[in-house]
Formats: C-alpha cells, structure tokens, sequence
C-alpha cells in the first residue's frame, strides 16, 4: 500500500493577512478580559482597604491581643459651632448651679464595663457585685468635675456663700492643673480676632472668641454616651 503524501501549498499573502488579523484580534481579547479582572481586582481590593480602614478605629487590636479602649465608645461625629456667652454658666444664682451641675451625669460619668480584661486597660475600681465588671471614667467628665469644683470656689470668694466639700485644697490644686493639661492635650488652635476694630476712642476690641466657629466633637453624642453613666456596657459599646 501507498502512502499518500499530503501537499502543503504556501499561503498567499491575503491568507496570511487573515490568519494574522485572527490572531491578533483573539490576543486583544484576552488582554481585554485579563484587563477586565485586573480591573475588578484592583476596584474590589480599594473597598476592602476602604471598609477596613473605616472599621479599624473600632476592631484594631493591640499590641498585647487587647481591644482600643476607644472601641467601646460610640463614633463621635465632628460639627461647626460658633462660640457665644451663654448668661446662666457666668452667674453664681441657683440657675446657674443647675446648669453646671446638668453638665456631668449621675456617678460623674462613670460607667461600669463587661469583662474589662479584654481592653486594654489598667484596672478599674472593683465591682461590689461581680469580679467580671469594673469601674471607669471619662476624661472630658473628669474635666468638668474639676471645674465646678473651681467655679464653685469663685462662687464662695464672690457671694460669701459656702462652698461645697470638694475634698479639701489638694483636690483643688488637682482639678486646676488637670484642667490645664485637658486644655493642652486638644490644643484647638482656631484663629480668633477682636469682636471689632478701632471705636470711637481709636482702640481695638478685645479677643474674646465670641461668634468664632470651631470644629467641635458633638456634645450631644458625649453627652448621651455619658447619660448611659452607671450601666454595665459589653464588648461592643452597648448596654
């Protein structure tokens, strides 16, 4: 038996045009593809960063394994406020008691917390009731503590009126350089001017900040977190 040979013909110049262009058109549609989920990757990839970055004030462990103590507070949002007097925390009538008095929660502010040793955190004062809980504070509560205790004392030195047991003038000496260190640690530096310039006698106004805006925490998220003062709060900020 014979074999045939098969014949191989040369491709014409249109033939091997048309074989290129196939060629060619297939490779650009699978770069067009690879390019595709590249795309998808990349885009997928930017949201887990995004999503991550947004949760990790809230999650991000320690060092140690602990949580951020900061985790367990709700997110508190920034707003624009304008200062401006505000009469009854300047006078020294029961009104304004009330008003200073209004301004730190029940407890002063402090709040007793689930399984503690999951933070970070030195400890607390012991709960009378369970080993598992234990007492903390706020900063900004602390601070305002301090300083009814010193708007207090002004009150005594201008009315004659006596003031309260504030724990004697170590606490005092306490409240007033713990105030300067609060002042300090946030440090706003918003720029102020004079509430006018050159009167009728030529002089220039006094700074007082008044209806200067400041990019503030929002006092009615710290206050209604402080509200929630003496409840047992969990590993994620709720009661």
């Amino acid at each position: 038996m014979s074999k045939t040979k098969e014949k191989y013909s040369r491709l014409g110049d249109e033939d091997l045009e048309e074989e290129m262009s196939y060629q060619s058109a297939e490779s650009s549609r699978i770069s067009r593809v690879r390019m595709l989920y590249l795309g998808s990757a990349i885009i997928f990839l930017v949201l887990l960063g995004t999503s991550a970055l947004t949760l990790l004030p809230k999650w991000r462990p320690m060092r140690n394994g602990r949580w951020d103590p900061q985790s367990m507070l709700p997110t508190i949002p920034t707003v624009s406020l304008a200062f401006h007097m505000t009469k009854k925390y300047g006078t020294y009538d029961e009104e304004g008691n009330r008003a200073w008095d209004e301004l730190v929660p029940v407890k002063h502010g402090l709040f007793a917390l689930a399984d503690p040793y999951r933070y970070d955190l030195q400890p607390g004062h012991e709960d009378k009731n369970d080993e598992n809980v234990a007492w903390f504070g706020v900063a900004v509560f602390h601070q305002l503590h301090c300083l009814r205790a010193l708007r207090d004392t002004v009150r005594q030195l201008k009315t004659g009126q006596p003031a309260r047991d504030w724990g004697g003038p170590d606490h005092l000496e306490h409240c007033l350089d713990y105030i300067r260190q609060g002042l300090m640690c946030s440090a706003d530096t918003t720029i102020e001017w004079p509430v006018f310039v050159k009167n009728e006698s030529g002089k220039d106004g006094p700074i007082t900040g008044e209806g200067i805006e400041h990019q503030c925490r929002d006092w009615n998220a710290v206050r209604a977190f402080g509200m929630r003062s003496g409840e047992l709060i969990d590993s994620l900020g709720k009661q």
